[in-house]
């Protein structure tokens, strides 16, 4: 799938939302989530390809796996925190959501910790 058929399935997707919200449908929201979820999905099979780019850059850099393990844990509770936030309010759950960015946020920040303190490390010892 490519981005003329994502944009083309989406705007399929919008067009029947709006004619089930004009007849007083409920199930709007459900078909929001399955339409999310699909577009996830596409979103999914794309990751190699970034994740490979970001792979030839760390290893023309001599980047430790480490780094480049705990760059790809960051990006992934990036995206997933995205999509969960950006799902709870298509379902009209914006509560829901803010604590998804929240956790997100934690986590993000306890992945990066040993970094932090790498650097910190490498600061300290430099005075």
């Amino acid at each position: 799938m490519n981005i003329l058929q994502l944009v083309g399935f989406a705007a399929t997707a919008v067009v029947l939302l709006k004619i089930l919200e004009a007849v007083g449908s409920k199930v709007g929201p459900y078909i929001k989530v399955l339409v999310g979820l699909a577009i996830f999905s596409f979103a999914c099979s794309q990751l190699d390809v970034m994740f490979d780019i970001i792979r030839d850059l760390a290893s023309k850099i001599n980047m430790e796996g480490t780094y480049l393990t705990i760059i790809f844990k960051i990006i992934g509770i990036a995206y997933i925190a995205e999509f969960g936030l950006q799902l709870c309010k298509d379902a009209g759950e914006e509560a829901i959501g803010k604590k998804i960015e929240f956790a997100a946020k934690v986590m993000i920040f306890v992945v990066a910790a040993p970094v932090i303190l790498a650097l910190v490390e490498l600061i300290t010892g430099l005075l």
